[in-house]
């Protein structure tokens, strides 16, 4: 009896571990832009590519619809979420606030550690150089430049707090309506950012942040219906 009670339970272990893995892997996928918003995800191609029980995926489904990342839709199944214009403002609002504290974080906290090495590294990486960049590439840089931010800040929570927004979802949802002018205004107000909290400000950090977020929402809201999926 108590080795079949110990073989249940490493054989649940090993199908939590599956749907965990099958949960990072799509998640990922998701935030790096390679399944888009309003893509439907295929469970059964899923069991192949993977090798996992369609058990395991229609878990990892409901775990990620939980989280917001997928909607369960009758007779279609799992699709990518596509965030609703008023979605979009609230998370907005949202992020405004919790950047803008992540930045003066990052400001206070740039002499300690290797906080400077590290946030120069990147900014060398990802500052504008007077190029043009493809949108894939922008989100890319645009990710590392502010998760660094966040990070340097050294509070947890609220790292975890802005990783569950979305916001990569946001983005890529948009990036077909980016024009040039839209990725210079964000690289002089990253360049405006990291000035800021390279010198320690923390007061110019914060109010720098939050008004580039200000004005890229503003931006966003103002796209017409398709870019959140409506046909009005």
């Amino acid at each position: 009896m108590e080795a079949a009670t110990a073989i249940a339970g490493e054989l649940t272990q090993r199908r939590g571990q599956t749907v965990d893995d099958i949960i990072g892997r799509l998640r990922g996928a998701i935030l790096a832009g390679r399944i888009v918003p309003g893509q439907r995800l295929i469970a059964n191609d899923l069991t192949e590519q993977l090798g996992v029980g369609r058990g395991s995926v229609r878990e990892a489904f409901q775990r990620l619809a939980a989280d917001g990342l997928v909607d369960i839709i009758p007779n279609r199944g799992a699709v990518v979420r596509r965030l609703s214009r008023d979605r979009v403002r609230d998370l907005f609002q949202i992020r405004v606030n919790l950047e803008g504290l992540a930045s003066r974080l990052a400001a206070e906290q740039i002499d300690q550690s290797d906080h400077r090495q590290r946030f120069l590294a990147v900014w060398n990486e990802v500052k504008p150089d007077g190029s043009e960049r493809s949108w894939p590439l922008f989100m890319q840089q645009n990710r590392l430049y502010h998760h660094t931010i966040v990070s340097i800040g050294e509070n947890k929570q609220l790292t975890d707090l802005i990783d569950n927004l979305q916001l990569p979802i946001v983005m890529f949802q948009v990036g077909q309506a980016m024009r040039p002018e839209n990725s210079e205004r964000s690289h002089r107000d990253h360049v405006m950012i990291a000035d800021a909290i390279l010198s320690g400000d923390a007061d110019a950090a914060e109010k720098a942040m939050r008004n580039h977020l200000q004005q890229t929402a503003e931006w966003i809201l103002q796209l017409p219906n398709s870019a959140f999926g409506l046909d009005l």
